[in-house]
């Protein structure tokens, strides 16, 4: 047996037709909460040209694009930016989630960012027990969405 090889890189306007197509081929129940702007083409492209400061990373295996991170709000003028994964089902409990917040936490302290944000929806029991395990603290709930607000210092 050959081992997969593991990457994750920054991903640009280039990868956008990549990650829609990976985010649209997701069953709607599996993604249902995941709601950082729509997974058609279109969206996808405007969300990644939109990003001068914000960045996103693919997680690839072989090669092949299998979940992506996003260190977002710099682009709309919050000074904490804001975490958020996807990984796709048939990768999701491999450790992907966690590897993305220590590459996370390490480009914040690399860019002397103190603090990271992140929204979780309340029924996510594994997301939100993976944030707490890495130190994120419940500070209210996004009245817009529902979702839980997490903050985390980064020293």
């Amino acid at each position: 047996m050959n081992p997969l090889s593991l990457e994750i890189k920054r991903i640009n306007i280039s990868q956008s037709g990549e990650l829609s197509d990976l985010l649209l081929n997701s069953s709607k129940e599996y993604s249902q909460h995941f709601i950082p702007f729509e997974f058609d083409l279109d969206s996808v492209t405007t969300a990644m040209s939109r990003a001068k400061r914000d960045m996103f990373y693919g997680i690839y295996i072989d090669n092949a694009l299998v979940g992506f991170y996003m260190l977002r709000g710099w682009d709309a003028g919050y000074e904490i930016p804001s975490y958020g994964v996807w990984i796709a089902e048939n990768y999701s409990s491999k450790g992907l989630s966690k590897l993305t917040l220590h590459h996370a936490i390490s480009i914040c302290r690399i860019n002397e960012i103190n603090k990271l944000m992140l929204k979780v929806h309340p029924k996510n029991l594994v997301a939100k027990k993976i944030y707490e395990d890495f130190g994120f603290v419940y500070e209210g709930i996004d009245p817009r969405i529902g979702h839980l607000i997490y903050f985390k210092d980064i020293k």
